[in-house]
């Protein structure tokens, strides 16, 4: 049984996070991008958090609203109201937005005015939100998944092995699994010098990153200097960067699907140290010295303080993983189900010699192309060369070993 008061600690908690995704919600109907409980660095490597940070990006510039959110019984006073413009102080936020299901102190709104910090009580809320906040808190919508891209139907159909002519010798297992990415808007200028030479690198782009690992999944760069060129287009993840998101619930995916959703374990903070890292040994560039004796090349690197990180988006991308079973085999294709593009694919070379498979093995499951193909003389079953029963001399015909015997 739980206790009394660590049930009201968690049902406090709960109606808080309600609360964020509430006026993230509104920001991000409103045009805003938003990444909602973000740790950020001040110049002086303190950390802060932030309720939620929604930004956008004008003509004249990239607007960004750092929102706190107060989930309280009692009033919020004027010390609170201070102590919120000293984070945006530190962390060079010009626009401030503090919620208060609870208000606040005649002392903390007229510090707040003179502070230019916007406030929000309840009855604001309720003429922002209508009733989206009351709903949130009263049931949680635990199927809601904010930021995604949506599921594209036709990828149903695309993701079955239908190049192989016999796939319907294979079970199918298909599961959906929302993940999320961070991708991240870079541009790097590093200047060195190499055998007094002085090189420049001048690159901008695009980074993606997995926000469960961390780890590098894609990019896009552009890089160009007196003594080289480099494009670097991306391939299955930047092209997600370009697509709409939105919020999506259980009942817009189809209901035989088996889906779940993936928080992250990354924070944008982490992303942006991540990524700064991976960028100074990426945009490594290597030239050659000649003289007479020998062509000597050198690699220059640069530091990851050259790399400034201009934009970060948190992107939860659908992601379908179908298993196929045959015999003693199992192979897996994983696809972007917002675009249609392959991550991986098991199908699609033969086992024998990686050729470009059309078929499988319906003896032992193996993957084959055209010409490791072998056929049943009386039951036309497709074999590979290891299950097949050769018989005769002159005249040889093949059998499976079900009927090498007749």
């Amino acid at each position: 049984m739980v206790p009394k008061t660590i049930d009201r600690e968690m049902s406090t908690r709960a109606r808080g996070t309600a609360l964020e995704d509430s006026v993230a919600d509104y920001f991000r109907h409103l045009g805003f991008d938003i990444e909602p409980r973000v740790k950020m660095k001040d110049r002086f490597d303190v950390s802060h958090e932030i309720d939620v940070l929604a930004w956008k990006t004008e003509p004249y510039g990239t607007i960004k609203v750092a929102v706190e959110c107060k989930n309280v019984e009692s009033s919020i006073g004027i010390e609170e109201v201070r102590n919120f413009h000293d984070k945006l102080t530190a962390l060079g936020i010009t626009k401030g937005v503090f919620v208060s299901t609870a208000g606040f102190t005649i002392d903390a709104e007229s510090h707040a005015k003179a502070l230019g910090i916007e406030l929000w009580d309840m009855r604001t809320l309720r003429s922002k939100l209508g009733t989206s906040y009351e709903t949130h808190e009263r049931e949680p919508q635990k199927d809601v998944i904010r930021d995604a891209l949506p599921l594209d139907p036709a990828v149903l159909r695309t993701i079955k092995p239908t190049h192989l002519k016999n796939s319907s010798a294979l079970s199918e297992i298909i599961q959906l699994q929302y993940r999320p990415y961070y991708f991240l808007d870079f541009h790097c200028f590093s200047q060195q010098r190499a055998r007094g030479t002085s090189i420049v690198i001048d690159a901008k782009g695009t980074l993606v990153l997995d926000g469960i690992s961390g780890q590098f999944v894609d990019w896009k760069v552009t890089m160009s200097g007196r003594d080289y060129s480099r494009t670097v287009d991306g391939s299955n993840y930047v092209l997600c960067s370009s697509l709409p998101t939105q919020t999506i619930t259980g009942a817009d995916l189809p209901p035989s699907l088996s889906w779940s959703a993936v928080g992250a374990k990354v924070d944008s903070t982490a992303a942006r140290s991540a990524a700064k890292m991976e960028l100074a040994k990426r945009l490594s560039v290597g030239l050659r010295h000649h003289n007479t004796r020998s062509s000597e090349r050198t690699v220059i690197q640069p530091k990851a303080k050259d790399v400034e990180i201009l934009d970060v988006r948190s992107i939860k991308i659908p992601i379908l993983t179908a298993t196929y079973q045959v015999m003693n085999h199992s192979y897996v294709r994983t696809m972007l189900a917002a675009t249609g593009r392959f991550t991986s694919d098991e199908t699609s070379a033969c086992t024998e010699c990686a050729g470009r498979a059309g078929n499988v093995c319906e003896n032992c499951g193996a993957i084959l192309c055209e010409s490791h193909v072998r056929t049943c003389s009386l039951c036309s079953k497709t074999l590979c060369g290891n299950c097949v029963v050769s018989k005769g001399i002159i005249s040889k015909r093949l059998y499976c070993r079900e009927h090498h015997l007749s």
